[in-house]
């Protein structure tokens, strides 16, 4: 349940397309329940040092848009205002730090193997036995507010701003994207790029071992505020009312500075998913 729940989280586009008389069946109508579920292979790259990536062969999805409140998989917002070419919504959402530590299990291994001490094996103290804290991060549910505007022909412009609800961290997201879909080959074909900036309490949250998690002394390392940037594209090519093929690809690069931390081992990492959509 946890990798369909990250896989969606991680795929999920920012823009979300409700209009009231739309026929393909990749578009979601008003006061309408939409559900679909992909058969193809996709997944994510973990970027946390010695995690395992994620892959499935399945990816669902459930939205409903209403007038005022609508949900997307696992986002849930409300709309202040709306017009054809603006908006500004109330918006909940999963941080997706939290799933690298959560899609598979890595919350039963040690810092011993998630670690970068500089060499190639760590130095491991013989005094035994050794007791230490299984490295734990909770998923955090962030909320704020999301903003749109359509600039020119279908280019859409938006900012996001997301703090942390559950008291997990206490830290805060903002959000900066530019999208444009058009039409190719009887299809609809999208471009997204964007940065993330993370505050220093999530990131610290996330990324720092504790003493208590490794087995080592580790060089002190002070993580900072991160900016991650994305590039993603997608295509739905319809086949039939009920069918379509649909594939999304997205690339993350990793702040710099949090790249270098001693719990990543990446300066980025893909998520995607390839497939046949059965509407229903």
């Amino acid at each position: 349940m946890k990798k369909l729940l990250g896989l969606l989280c991680c795929l999920t586009t920012s823009t979300a397309y409700a209009q009231g008389d739309v026929k393909q069946p990749q578009l979601i109508k008003k006061s309408t329940i939409h559900a679909s579920i992909t058969l193809g292979y996709g997944g994510i790259e973990n970027p946390v040092l010695g995690a395992d990536n994620v892959t499935s062969p399945v990816l669902p999805s459930v939205a409903y848009y209403g007038d005022d409140w609508y949900f997307d998989d696992f986002s849930l917002g409300y709309s202040l205002i709306e017009t054809p070419d603006f908006y500004v919504d109330l918006l909940g959402r999963f941080n997706d730090d939290g799933f690298f530590f959560e899609l598979d299990g890595i919350d039963k291994l040690y810092a011993t193997g998630v670690i970068r001490t500089g060499t190639d094996r760590p130095t491991r103290p013989s005094a035994s036995p050794i007791n230490l804290t299984p490295i734990e991060r909770d998923l955090s549910y962030m909320a704020g507010v999301a903003s749109a505007v359509n600039v020119y022909d279908s280019v859409w412009l938006s900012a996001a701003y997301f703090h942390d609800v559950t008291h997990v961290h206490d830290g805060y997201e903002l959000l900066l994207t530019g999208s444009r879909e058009f039409k190719l080959f009887s299809g609809i074909a999208g471009i997204e790029a964007g940065a993330t900036y993370k505050n220093e309490e999530l990131i610290d949250y996330y990324y720092t071992v504790l003493p208590s998690e490794s087995v080592v002394r580790l060089p002190k390392y002070d993580l900072e505020s991160a900016v991650n940037y994305h590039l993603k594209v997608s295509y739905v090519y319809p086949l039939s009312d009920s069918f379509s093929i649909d594939f999304k690809l997205k690339h993350t690069w990793l702040d710099s500075h949090l790249a270098r931390s001693h719990m990543i081992e990446k300066n980025g990492y893909f998520s995607g998913f390839a497939g046949i959509t059965y509407h229903f």
